[in-house]
């Protein structure tokens, strides 16, 4: 009886022989994994999407806005939207050198709106800087014309006589922008769908 695997080799030729078989089997291992995990790797990392029983949640993970007011940390936002809802929530956090006492935020782009409904969650002293906590609601249409606007969104958040504003330049507005409005047309699109 010939042994199939043999822990010693005959001649030179098996070597090569085996090595090449067991090559292309992990070869094939491999470029299966790769098929099955592409779809994965190419799902967009920068948000979370849940289906329940009363719709469909959107998690937009935290982003940074640039600072536009000197010695001023970018704006850190996160934003949830419930397809069955017709408002988002966002939630800001800002670090400002002092302490803020918030009157107002308002969104100036193409048409400006104040957020009328938002509240401070809460204020820390985080090292020299003062972490600020804040959430906000808006209707969807808003956060929609942000981004389809022909120019850069600037956030102020006025605080007394002071204002603290947030901004992206034309380069990097561009790239959220495409991104966002990639985002929203999936949202819009699952609306249509699963109403």
């Amino acid at each position: 009886m010939v042994n199939k695997y043999p822990t010693q080799c005959g001649t030179s030729t098996d070597v090569p022989h085996y090595f090449f078989m067991y090559m292309k089997r992990l070869l094939l291992l491999l470029v299966s994994f790769a098929t099955i995990l592409a779809p994965a790797r190419a799902k967009d990392e920068r948000y979370i999407m849940k289906t329940f029983e009363n719709g469909q949640v959107y998690f937009i993970l935290p982003y940074d806005i640039p600072a536009l007011t000197a010695k001023t940390k970018p704006l850190s936002v996160d934003i949830t939207y419930l397809t069955n809802s017709d408002s988002v929530t966002m939630n800001m956090s800002v670090w400002t050198a002092e302490e803020l006492s918030t009157d107002s935020i308002v969104f100036v782009t193409d048409v400006p709106f104040r957020v009328s409904d938002f509240q401070t969650l809460f204020i820390e002293q985080n090292g020299k800087l003062w972490m600020h906590r804040y959430s906000v609601r808006y209707p969807l249409r808003n956060l929609k014309r942000i981004y389809t606007a022909s120019s850069p969104f600037v956030i102020n958040i006025y605080a007394g006589e002071q204002i603290v504003q947030y901004g992206f330049a034309n380069k990097a507005w561009v790239k959220q922008q495409e991104w966002m409005n990639n985002v929203l047309h999936i949202i819009d699109t699952n609306r249509r769908h699963f109403k």
